[in-house]
């Protein structure tokens, strides 16, 4: 059964996809897909800084108690505030760049809400509702994809009404899944001051993430010219399929849900063996047809089918490997963790072009993500320490209770004492009134 969840959660991702990103890709004039685009990587920017201070955190916060309702008001708060102010900033922003109230206020809204969508996707996967998350998604994208279809069969579809199908998909998918926005800036204020400490850790180390991911292409357009970086940058846009299923699968890796272990790790590389073989065979049979006509960057890659294949299976590994050592590792360890992956990445990658050519770009990352996938093995020692540190967090809410406890039992005393004198009081006033009336 939840192997059928998964499936669902799968064709919600892969329909969403369709809708939001290849509809417009297919449509819109190049000019009008920019504008598009332009406003998607603005909405995937503010949705790493989603995970960073509120989703990832929420994640640690179920690890180290063991339920999926800890803060969760809190967590509501936070979500409906910070996606209102990134969707107004969005669109203040893209009014005074462009000038179109209509552009601005349809990507406002598209981010806004998207962003929120994520957010209580995030919170289902968490909790287990897997299965309601897909079928959300699903329902969500089937309605925007009908109101596209007909704007397409129109000649109605331009940026805006691309913008706003997007918005609609991720309502639908809101509003299905039936968890409320909550206005509540005191407790949104509560989650930041709350948990800055891990806020701070996650937003550090997704910055240096952030360097890597952005860099290294670059780095290795600058050590060997504009063939690496193209055959880099089209290979990465390959592991797509495998990125969308580990991101699903993100609240549960981080917050404990799906162990760390060898099991669970082999099954990641099965999965990442599965879709870099399917990759892999689909390059060479497009290179080997010339079905696109020989001169398109699918066809470059075909010679390299193999190689692409790899680093689907590595980074597979990878990004799996880096999930469970951002739920479990803290401090210094996760960041010294995340400074040395991004060392090898950016190293080995370029160090592969100068010392192999151009053409060994993709094998090097392949072998760097590989090489980096091993910084992030939980020693023993490691292991001991997260358990004993979870064990104090608990001890530590339990001694809390008990103080509760003890401070409502000693009130509780002294309200009774009090009461009692007031009792011997009252007495004292009788038997004074009845020895002499005269008295009171």
């Amino acid at each position: 059964m939840k192997n059928t969840a998964y499936l669902w959660m799968i064709a919600g991702q892969v329909a969403t996809t369709a809708v939001v990103q290849v509809l417009p890709m297919l449509t819109l004039t190049v000019a009008g897909y920019a504008r598009f685009a332009i406003v998607y990587l603005a909405f995937a920017g503010f949705l790493a800084l989603q995970y960073a201070t509120i989703c990832d955190v929420w994640a640690r916060l179920l690890r180290r108690a063991g339920g999926t309702t800890v803060q969760l008001r809190d967590y509501q708060a936070s979500l409906t505030g910070l996606t209102s102010l990134s969707g107004l900033g969005l669109g203040l922003v893209a009014l005074v760049i462009s000038g179109d109230p209509l552009l601005a206020l349809a990507g406002g809204l598209a981010t806004a809400i998207s962003m929120y969508r994520s957010g209580i996707a995030y919170r289902l996967i968490a909790e287990d509702r897997i299965r309601f998350a897909g079928v959300t998604d699903l329902l969500g994208a089937g309605i925007a994809g009908l109101v596209s279809l007909a704007l397409i069969a129109t000649g109605q579809f331009t940026t805006v009404t691309a913008l706003l199908c997007w918005a609609l998909a991720s309502l639908g998918a809101s509003v299905l899944a039936r968890i409320a926005p909550v206005v509540d800036p005191r407790a949104a204020v509560r989650w930041f001051s709350g948990n800055r400490s891990d806020i701070a850790l996650l937003s550090t180390e997704a910055a240096i993430k952030t360097v890597e991911t952005v860099g290294t292409p670059y780095l290795v357009g600058g050590v060997g010219g504009a063939l690496p970086l193209a055959l880099h940058r089209a290979a990465s846009s390959l592991t797509y399929p495998v990125r969308v299923v580990l991101e699903m699968l993100r609240a549960r890796i981080i917050s404990g849900a799906i162990g760390g272990g060898l099991r669970a790790v082999g099954a990641i590389g099965v999965i990442g063996v599965l879709a870099g073989s399917g990759v892999a065979v689909g390059l060479v049979v497009l290179g080997s047809w010339g079905i696109l006509g020989g001169d398109t960057i699918v066809d470059a890659l075909a010679p390299h089918a193999v190689a692409v294949g790899a680093w689907i299976v590595t980074m597979a590994i990878s990004s799996f490997v880096q999930f469970v050592g951002r739920g479990r590792l803290s401090g210094r360890r996760l960041i010294g963790r995340r400074l040395a992956n991004t060392a090898v990445v950016l190293g080995v990658t370029a160090g592969g072009v100068i010392l192999f050519g151009a053409e060994a770009v993709i094998w090097s990352a392949a072998v760097a993500e590989m090489l980096a996938a091993l910084l992030w093995i939980i020693r023993r020692d490691e292991a001991a320490a997260d358990a004993r540190r979870k064990t104090s967090t608990d001890d530590d809410a339990d001694h809390a209770d008990d103080e509760q406890r003890l401070d409502a039992e000693s009130l509780g005393a002294e309200n009774l004492d009090a009461e009692r004198r007031r009792e011997l009081e009252r007495e004292d006033d009788q038997e004074l009134l009845a020895a002499d009336p005269q008295s009171v």
